[in-house]
């Protein structure tokens, strides 16, 4: 906070010393040049942002990733007349996954609204913060009035998991990207940063500073930004053009997969599996059945073609279907089609729909194979009579 007051003094001085050099006339062409030099430094610093930025918050945790955070932190900092602090859960010591203990004086009751929300990430303790309905709906209600809302890293995972990035486009940490922010209804894009509308997302820990200063290159323009970037000294020269699973050696991006499945995978996989659970409960309670549509998408796919005498997606699709009616079999059938006969039905298309795959497997004529397929297509029609009978 001292720095932020002592930067805020020294460019008021060099504001003032430029403005007196300014008023000052020119006596040689050295001296007007000068000048002009001066005045377009001052434009530059006078910069008007084009959103009104006054305060921005850093969400903390135990176990957020240090650079996640300070990094984002640093850049934004260079905003001027900006208000810019670490908020928590709770007021008190919180400790980075390395155990260094940052004072943080702000919790979340005492921060009702941001301009700018920035979420770091860290790993299982990150995946903690997804199941905390205080945390998200939080979140919620500072998106509500924000002028950007962010993640850096795996802080995405804590975005995602208030809903906020469905239908959105969005970077966040390489691990199982794709399966996890699909899982949130996001499109994961392997890039640096990306930014949809609001929602400002980047890859892993130093992504978050390339992030920070895409936004200030959006509120501040490029002289400003590049400002800062001096300020910085960023000017990044690693040892290897490596850092993102495209440029690693395969074996170096198999073994950190490796590495982050034996912590990480586990918990995911059961999250999935309750979000599925929750989506399927939801569709019975709206009265659709997504089991019975999967069989009948297949269906399709598998006897209109074989009404035309081809074969082929019946002898690929065989085994699906016997799979996707047992999936059948065991799912709820929702209220509005709990009527007599269909669950006896649905038991006669388990069976079928077995028989089919293993006249597949014994390698049946096609003659008996049209047969069965027929036979399969009256009894789920008979299903879906006694449905909505």
């Amino acid at each position: 906070m001292i720095k932020n007051r002592l930067k805020t003094i020294l460019f008021f001085c060099f504001i003032a010393a430029i403005s007196a050099f300014a008023q000052e006339q020119p006596e040689t062409e050295k001296e007007a040049s000068r000048l002009k030099q001066k005045i377009e430094m001052m434009k530059i610093l006078m910069t008007k942002p084009k959103e009104n930025i006054k305060t921005i918050g850093v969400y903390v945790y135990d176990g957020f990733n240090t650079l996640d955070a300070v990094g984002p932190y640093q850049v934004l900092s260079q905003l001027m007349k900006v208000d810019i602090f670490f908020v928590a859960k709770n007021k008190g010591l919180v400790k980075n996954q390395r155990g260094l203990e940052v004072n943080v004086t702000k919790s979340i009751n005492d921060v009702q609204q941001l301009d700018i929300l920035v979420i770091p990430g860290g790993a299982k303790e990150t995946f903690l913060q997804t199941q905390d309905t205080e945390v998200l709906d939080w979140i919620r209600k500072i998106d509500k009035n924000s002028v950007y809302t962010a993640s850096v890293c795996t802080g995405g995972w804590i975005l995602g998991a208030t809903g906020l990035l469905e239908g959105k486009i969005v970077s966040c940490n390489w691990y199982r990207a794709d399966e996890i922010m699909k899982m949130y209804g996001a499109t994961y894009r392997p890039e640096r940063y990306v930014r949809d509308g609001k929602y400002w997302t980047s890859a892993g820990v130093s992504a978050g500073i390339d992030m920070a200063l895409g936004m200030m290159n959006e509120l501040m323009g490029e002289k400003y930004t590049k400002g800062v970037m001096l300020d910085l000294e960023y000017d990044p020269k690693p040892p290897y053009d490596a850092g993102s699973v495209s440029k690693t050696d395969k074996i170096v991006a198999d073994m950190m997969l490796e590495m982050y499945d034996m912590g990480m995978q586990s918990l995911f996989k059961e999250e999935k599996q309750k979000r599925e659970a929750a989506l399927r409960e939801k569709q019975v309670n709206e009265g659709k059945w997504p089991e019975l549509d999967d069989y009948h998408t297949t269906m399709s796919q598998t006897f209109h073609p074989a009404e035309e005498g081809n074969l082929k997606p019946l002898y690929a699709n065989a085994f699906e279907l016997a799979l996707k009616a047992t999936v059948l079999r065991k799912s709820v059938i929702p209220a509005k089609y709990q009527k007599p006969g269909v669950k006896e039905s649905i038991e006669m298309l388990e069976k079928e729909s077995v028989a089919l795959a293993k006249m597949v497997k014994k390698k049946k004529t096609d003659e008996e194979l049209k047969k069965a397929i027929y036979a399969l297509h009256d009894r789920f029609h008979e299903v879906m009579e006694k449905c909505h009978h």
